[in-house]
C-alpha cells in the first residue's frame, strides 16, 4: 500500500520543512481513525503558511486522506489531547518518511509522557469534570432530567480520562476500555448510568452520589498544576494574575470555579490587599498545599 501511496506522499517528503509523514491503515469497514478512508497520512510540517489542511485522493479504487499539520499544531494536540486521534496517528502509524529521527523521537515522547504535560491534561480533565457535575447536579435539582443526563455523563467520560491520565498513560479513543482496566470503581459507575434498570431520575441521582464521592478523590491530582504553578512565587495571586498567566492559558474559563472549589476544600487560601479606593480591597490567592 505503501507503494500506492508514494505518488501523493513524495512531493511533500521532497519539501525542506517537512519533518515526518506517517500512514495508517483502515482497520475494520468503516474506521473512525482514518476518516473511513482506506489510508490516511500525516504529513507533519514547519511550514509556517500551513496550520492544518486535509486533502483526499483516490488511486483507483484506494481512498487516501492527506493530513497536513504543522508541527506547532501537532504538539497541542498531543499535549492538550485536543485530537485523540492523533495520539494514535503518532504510537499506531507506520513511519514512511522522517527527518533526524523526528518520528522515531515523538513516538519515544509518547511513551515516556513529560510530567508537565500529563498534570496539565490531569488539571483540564479535573476542570472539565467538575463543571460538568456541578452543572448536571444543577440540573437535575430543577428536573431537567435529560440535560442531567447529558452533563453526568460528560463528567463521567472526564473522570474516566483522569483517572487514565494518573497511571501515567495517554488516554485514547477507546477510554473505558482504559478505564475498565485502571479504574473499576469509576467504569461500575458509568454502567449503573447506561445500563441500570432503575428509573433514569433515580440512575442520575446515584451517579451524582458516586461522582461527589469519587471526585473528592482526585483533587489532589486534579489540583497539582495549578498549585505548582502558584507555589512559583512566595507572595499572592489575585485572579487577574491568574488569568495572564501564560501556562494557565487552557485553564482560563474553569479558573474562577476551580479556585472557589480549592477554597472549600481548604486547598487555596484568601487574603486581602488595601486598594486606593475607601473600604475596597483586592483578593488574592494563594496554596495551602
Amino acid at each position: 500500500m505503501e507503494q500506492a501511496t508514494r505518488t501523493i506522499y513524495s512531493e511533500y517528503a521532497a519539501y525542506p520543512d517537512t519533518q515526518g509523514i506517517i500512514s495508517v491503515e483502515k482497520r475494520q469497514p468503516r474506521d473512525s481513525l482514518t476518516d473511513q478512508f482506506d489510508v490516511l497520512l500525516l504529513v507533519i510540517t514547519r511550514d509556517p503558511s500551513i496550520e492544518w489542511t486535509v486533502k483526499h485522493y483516490r488511486l483507483d479504487t484506494l481512498r487516501v486522506s492527506l493530513q497536513l499539520v504543522h508541527e506547532d499544531v501537532l504538539s497541542r494536540w498531543m499535549v492538550l489531547n485536543a485530537n485523540r486521534r492523533a495520539v494514535h496517528w503518532i504510537s499506531e502509524g507506520s513511519i514512511i518518511f522522517e527527518r533526524n529521527d523526528y518520528l522515531t523521537n515523538l513516538k519515544k515522547q509518547l511513551l515516556n509522557f513529560p510530567e508537565t504535560e500529563r498534570c496539565l491534561q490531569m488539571s483540564l480533565s479535573f476542570a472539565k469534570l467538575l463543571r460538568r457535575f456541578q452543572d448536571g447536579r444543577n440540573l437535575f435539582s430543577r428536573g431537567s432530567y435529560y440535560d442531567a443526563y447529558t452533563h453526568v455523563h460528560h463528567a463521567l467520560h472526564h473522570l474516566a480520562r483522569l483517572s487514565v491520565l494518573e497511571k501515567g498513560v495517554h488516554p485514547e479513543v477507546i477510554v473505558w476500555e482504559q478505564a475498565r482496566l485502571d479504574d473499576p470503581d469509576v467504569y461500575k459507575l458509568y454502567e449503573q448510568l447506561l445500563l441500570s434498570e432503575e428509573t433514569l431520575e433515580q440512575r442520575i441521582h446515584l451517579a451524582l452520589i458516586g461522582l461527589e464521592h469519587l471526585l473528592q478523590s482526585k483533587v489532589l491530582s486534579g489540583g497539582k498544576y495549578l498549585f505548582e504553578v502558584m507555589r512559583e512565587r512566595d507572595r499572592p495571586w489575585t485572579m487577574y494574575e491568574l488569568m495572564e498567566e501564560q501556562r494557565l492559558e487552557e485553564l482560563k474559563v474553569d479558573l474562577s470555579s476551580l479556585i472557589d472549589f480549592f477554597i472549600r476544600k481548604g486547598l487555596v487560601r484568601i487574603s486581602y490587599q488595601r486598594t486606593k479606593g475607601l473600604g475596597v480591597e483586592l483578593v488574592t490567592y494563594e496554596p495551602v498545599v
